[in-house]
């Protein structure tokens, strides 16, 4: 037997392509939270309504809110604090993305953003690599930033970042200006954007001659090549890099 739910002007009905089953309905819930979040009615870190009153918004129970919530808990996209609330995840927050940083040393000790130089901060035109890392035409605008992390009193990994001009216009000049211990932080302060994933590729591969005068190793070195394409709340391309490291001191690991 159906469940009915009564008729209100203020309920929201999460959109769904008419010509595919309907997904439950705590799935529904979901969608149609993050589809909220990008549209900017919460940013990162602000609290979300309670489940009574999204049971109330969408007309179903607080047990189908409930599971959407949970859900979105477990991806971490939002933090429940006891007796406060739910929350959207902050990198300002409790929110500590430690897998985005996959570099250790022979030690175990992770190579970490808060021990960065920054080298190169500029305005270029997307090349076919970056264009498609990026999802975005070849030649569009991003910002490139060449920034270098260290592990003591040595260079650990060579990382070059592209953020589109589209969606970050002027990065290049904030982090020049800013040169921030976290890129992610910084881009959800500055543009109100949150990454909560990365998807990754790693080769082996040897060094470029300008890599090794950085990384100071030997010219025709080996070396370890992460290719990140990091992503913001709703699986949207926001950063494209190349991370390159050493190999006999320094190794990667997801945690």
């Amino acid at each position: 037997m159906k469940r009915s739910h009564p008729s209100s002007t203020n309920r929201i009905v999460p959109d769904a392509p008419p010509s595919v089953p309907s997904a439950p309905l705590y799935r529904q819930v979901r969608e149609d939270l993050i589809r909220r979040v990008l549209k900017g009615e919460w940013g990162p870190g602000a609290m979300l309504p309670s489940e009574k009153q999204l049971a109330q918004d969408y007309g179903h129970s607080q047990g189908t809110v409930r599971k959407a919530l949970m859900q979105l808990f477990d991806e971490g996209l939002v933090i429940r604090r006891s007796g406060r609330g739910t929350f959207v995840a902050s990198h300002a927050g409790q929110y500590k993305p430690a897998s985005f940083h996959p570099i250790y040393d022979n030690g175990g000790a992770r190579v970490v953003e808060d021990a960065s130089l920054y080298v190169r901060c500029e305005r270029i035109a997307a090349k076919e690599r970056v264009a498609a890392g990026l999802k975005i035409a070849v030649g569009a605008g991003v910002s490139q930033i060449l920034r270098l992390r260290r592990s003591g009193s040595r260079t650990a990994v060579v990382e070059t970042m592209y953020l589109p001009e589209e969606l970050c216009p002027d990065a290049y000049a904030l982090v020049r200006r800013e040169r921030p211990q976290s890129l992610y932080a910084l881009l959800e302060q500055a543009y109100n954007i949150l990454i909560t994933d990365v998807d990754e590729r790693v080769r082996a591969r040897l060094v470029t001659d300008d890599e090794a005068a950085l990384l100071e190793i030997a010219p025709q070195s080996p070396v370890l090549e992460i290719e990140r394409t990091a992503l913001s709340l709703g699986g949207h391309p926001v950063e494209w890099r190349t991370m390159v490291c050493e190999t006999s001191e320094f190794y990667y690991r997801r945690s």
